[in-house]
């Protein structure tokens, strides 16, 4: 009857052991890109990196499954008060931290959406109490540092693009600085606009900045018209200025081959030549001249029509 008893209490004890021995079966998933950090007694122990199906010894040790490659978001200035995938999302203004200082001493609602992965899972867990608020204030202070950076008509207007690369630079270099093991993938300002009192004079700057980029995109489209038509007629000019010139070099040419025929017949008999040439000058000059024959004493001689 004891051997009895020896055997249940055996068998219940293996049934025991057996049941918190699987407590401590976990599963990695890949598309996600989990990552299991394993503690021993609280302190750090190792990170399993690859997927599928793991143990750990129950009650000694524990694990905490992160999901590294899932984009977080992170909100500054705002708050989603509804499912922000939803046909209507809605939000809510957070004012102490929308509410900050330009360059120029100007007060702007700046409302921000940080998103980041996890890169590290252990020092995100390890290095920092709350790796999630000391995010949250960091970029806070690199919001503020960059807005006051900047000034008004940057930040409500055409620089948004850059600030968001200087925001995010700058959070990460802190990100990394406190080694939270975060990587920042995206910074977006969401939304900027100006204290109610003074709205309605920055909506008029905006409009006159939007009236602006209109008249000088008019001003491109009147240009994109009226510049091929000038580049042709330059073209055109050029062309015959070309075609000129090849003209008056070739002249040139051909007067210069024929006065050296000229100075060579000339050198071959230069009184010949002296006295050809100046008949035949003569002779292209005296039918367009009027001839009038006079004496030694200037007076004109009558003489017969011998033209006629």
């Amino acid at each position: 009857m004891k051997f009895l008893k020896l055997r249940f209490v055996v068998l219940a004890l293996i049934l025991i052991f057996a049941a918190i021995m699987s407590t401590g079966v976990y599963t990695l998933k890949s598309e996600s890109g989990e990552k299991a950090v394993v503690t021993q007694f609280g302190k750090y122990l190792t990170t399993v990196e690859e997927a599928g199906l793991h143990w750990h010894l129950p009650i000694i040790q524990k694990v905490e499954i992160v999901k590294c490659d899932v984009v977080r978001s992170l909100e500054i200035g705002y708050r989603s008060t509804g499912p922000s995938n939803g046909a209507n999302p809605t939000f809510m203004t957070v004012d102490n931290e929308s509410l900050m200082i330009t360059g120029d001493e100007n007060l702007v609602h700046t409302e921000i959406a940080v998103q980041y992965r996890i890169s590290s899972a252990k020092d995100f867990l390890f290095n920092a109490e709350n790796s999630i608020n000391s995010l949250k204030m960091a970029a806070e202070s690199s919001v503020r540092r960059v807005v006051a950076n900047h000034k008004l008509d940057d930040v409500l207007t055409d620089q948004k693009e850059m600030i968001q690369a200087e925001i995010r630079s700058d959070l990460q270099s802190i990100v990394n600085e406190y080694g939270l093991g975060i990587d920042i993938t995206k910074v977006s300002l969401q939304a900027v606009y100006a204290p109610p009192e003074v709205q309605d004079a920055f909506d008029d700057v905006i409009k006159a900045r939007e009236d602006m980029n209109r008249y000088i995109n008019e001003a491109k489209e009147k240009a994109n018209e009226i510049l091929p038509a000038a580049e042709a007629t330059a073209m055109e000019t050029i062309n015959k200025a070309n075609a000129y010139k090849e003209k008056r070099i070739s002249e040139a040419k051909g007067d210069v081959e024929n006065f050296k025929q000229v100075l060579q017949n000339y050198e071959l008999g230069p009184q010949v030549t002296r006295t050809r040439m100046y008949l035949e000058t003569m002779q292209e000059i005296l039918p367009k001249a009027k001839i009038y024959i006079m004496n030694d004493k200037g007076d004109t001689l009558r003489f017969l029509p011998l033209e006629d």
